[in-house]
Formats: structure tokens, sequence, C-alpha cells
């Protein structure tokens, strides 16, 4: 991302599989669909629409601050998808696609979408509050932040597991402290006066999230299938309480006859002669 001017068993390595993995995997429905975004975007932004789709879909201060109390919220998700020149765009989607398709096939694509969008509006408004709160006015982009979460999230559930940087063997933990640490870099570096492009508070607010989202089991969380199961809940307690009402009528027209049945009772036992 640049500045623009107990842990499941199947997450463990068994003995013979502690060694350095050199096949390309199969990109997971998620990390695919985010590959695709992801280039597709930055081919318009650098043929079609460049002016107009940094201006309306960078993450900027300024537009916060100018658009209050209208606020550009889009932007907190839109910024992760634009980058702004091809090494950028290539170090992200090779990190998505070997690490994101890694966490994907473990947690299954709806937590995976969960886990990436969170940490792409998380590193996004973390670094746009320090923006605002520094006068800053360059916009934001890069999937940096979310790629980031990734890497340190595979690298707390898998430690060990070895993979290739460039052309060094090196394991997840390795290249996870690593990229922390030239972040950690760059901020004490800009903290004594030097000028940078790269948001690595953006960074580090992924990777801490990545992180915790492994260690608190928050990654383990499907917040779609919570939905799921409340609506579910609520349809067992309709059904139980459309029962109750129905009993309660049937006492009421055996005693007084069907026509003292209000409107609104009539209603209702119709709509229940439709299922």
């Amino acid at each position: 991302m640049k500045r623009r001017s107990h842990l499941p068993a199947a997450w463990e390595d068994p003995p013979d599989a502690r060694g350095t993995s050199f096949s390309a995997p199969t990109a997971t429905p998620v990390v695919k669909a985010l590959l695709i975004a992801n280039v597709a975007l930055f081919v318009l932004q650098s043929f079609v629409l460049p002016e107009a789709l940094i201006a309306w879909l960078a993450l900027s201060p300024l537009h916060w601050l100018e658009g209050f109390p209208w606020l550009p919220l889009w932007q907190l998700v839109s910024y992760g998808f634009l980058h702004d020149n091809p090494m950028h765009l290539l170090g992200n989607m090779l990190f998505l696609y070997f690490l994101g398709t890694m966490l994907e096939q473990e947690i299954g694509p709806r937590r995976f979408l969960v886990f990436y969008s969170v940490s792409i509006v998380l590193a996004g408004a973390c670094q746009l509050v320090l923006g605002l709160g520094l006068g800053q006015q360059t916009s934001i982009i890069g999937a940096s932040g979310g790629v980031l979460a990734i890497v340190c999230a595979v690298a707390t559930l898998r430690p060990t597991t070895r993979v290739i940087l460039i052309i060094v063997p090196l394991t997840l933990k390795t290249v996870a402290l690593l990229y922390v640490g030239l972040d950690l870099f760059n901020v004490l570096m800009q903290l004594k006066g030097a000028v940078s492009n790269v948001a690595s508070f953006a960074h580090l607010s992924g990777a801490l999230f990545g992180f915790l989202a492994v260690r608190r089991g928050w990654i383990w969380r499907d917040p779609m299938a919570a939905v799921e199961d409340w609506r579910e809940r609520k349809a067992v307690d309709r059904r139980a309480s459309d029962e109750e009402k129905l009993d309660e009528l049937l006492a009421k027209i055996n005693r007084e006859g069907i026509h003292a049945l209000s409107s609104g009772e009539r209603a209702f036992l119709k709509r229940l002669s439709r299922h």
C-alpha cells in the first residue's frame, strides 16, 4: 500500500512435510476474484480513466475533510484495488495468490472474504485517521494492508512452513517478521524526518490485525453464518407463535363460530393456508 505525491490441526505440518514447497497452487474462488478485480482496475486506472479513478476511488483525507458530513465511505474499500505501478501491483498480487490461497483453503471462502475485507477497511481507516491527525492530504492506494494481514495470519497459523521469497527459502514466520520489520524501520525514518510514499502505518495495522485474528480466534468466526442462524431461529420462533395463535383462533371458532373472527384474524388464517 502506498500514499500517493488452541489452533486447528489442519494447519499443523505433518512431520514429513516441513520442507520447502515449490508447487504453484490453484487459486481459490475469492482469491481469483480479487486478482481479477485488482488487475482490471489497474488496467482501467492506467489506460482508460487514470485521473477519474484515482480521484473517485483512492482514500483521500482531503475528500473526507471537505465532504463532511457526506463522507466517501466507499473509499475505505476501493483504495485497496488501486496500485500506482506494475511492481506495486505484482508484489501484492503474488502474496495474495500464494498465501491468500493457502489461507482461503483453510478457513473457507466466506471467512476469507470477511477477513480480507475487514483487513482492508481497518488498515485504510487507521492510515486515514493518522493522515487527518497530521494534516496530510496525499491519497492512499494499494492492497498491502490486506496482504500483510494475510501474511501475518498464515505465519501465525503455520510459522515453520517454508516458502520461496524471490530465490531464498524462508519460513512464513521469517517472511512476516521481515516485512513488519521493514515497515517499522520506515516509520522510524519518517519520525526522523525522512520522506516516504509508503503508508507503513496501514501495513502495520493490517499485520497486527492478521496476527490478532488468529491468536484471538476471530478468523474462525463467520458473520454470515451467524446471520443465517439468527434468521433460522427467528423463523422457528415465528412458526411457534403462529401455531399458538392458530390454536387460539380454532378454539374461538369452536366457541363463537367463524363469523366472530376479525378481519385481521381472517387474514392470518388465509396466510397460513398458503403454506
